[in-house]
């Protein structure tokens, strides 16, 4: 028997994970929960809506990157006139 067909799929596996905050180990078990041809239908959504729990907000995205923005003007600007 191969290691893989040894690996068991506990249905709350997922929600495990996050709860003790191992997101990395979370997005892989459901990228290859999403992977596997004998997954469910139900281990497919649960592993799809985790991947998407997991995705990072595209505004939190935008403000965070205008700050950075305005954080390397400033640093350049005060380098620059000093």
């Amino acid at each position: 028997m191969a290691r893989k067909d040894r690996r068991t799929t506990a249905p709350g596996k997922l929600q495990v994970l996050l709860e003790i905050g191992d997101h990395r180990a979370a997005r892989a078990e459901a990228l290859a929960r999403l992977a596997d041809p004998a997954a469910t239908e139900a281990e497919r959504a649960e592993a799809s809506a985790v991947l998407a729990s997991l995705a990072p907000d595209r505004g939190v995205l935008v403000a965070g990157l205008i700050a950075v923005a305005v954080a390397v003007a400033l640093t350049v600007w005060t380098l620059l006139a000093g």
